[in-house]
């Protein structure tokens, strides 16, 4: 087996493995979608399943936040929008960046507070 015919089949196993993960693809715009990795094709497109889509919080959300963190003191959120969108293909020329999930269940015994809540813009003051 050559070099090159190796590094393929290391990838497709690598791949194989992650099927039925969850994984967190944030694409140009800024944009999340978190889902069930199906599948993906030689343009690198990916198709999730039971998927949310996550926008970053508005100018509006992030100032208020901001003013929040300012007067207190203390850490704000301005939490992401989110939407159920189901079964989705994400082009790959639009993806910048893809995480695997860390298993729930690993992270409920290696983190103090596990909870599942939406992701947010945390603003912290400098000071």
């Amino acid at each position: 087996m050559s070099h090159t015919e190796m590094e393929q089949a290391e990838a497709i196993s690598f791949l194989e493995s992650l099927l039925g993960k969850t994984l967190h693809i944030t694409i140009l715009d800024g944009r999340l979608f978190t889902g069930i990795f199906k599948c993906t094709d030689n343009e690198s497109n990916v198709i999730l399943a039971n998927s949310f889509e996550y926008r970053m919080p508005s100018k509006a959300a992030e100032e208020k936040a901001k003013q929040e963190a300012k007067v207190t003191g203390r850490p704000a959120r301005a939490d992401m929008t989110s939407r159920f969108v189901g079964l989705i293909v994400v082009p790959g020329k639009q993806i910048v960046k893809m995480e695997l999930e860390e298993s729930r269940m690993y992270a409920a015994t290696t983190t103090a507070s596990a909870s599942v809540s939406t992701p947010a813009l945390t603003i912290r003051t400098k000071g």
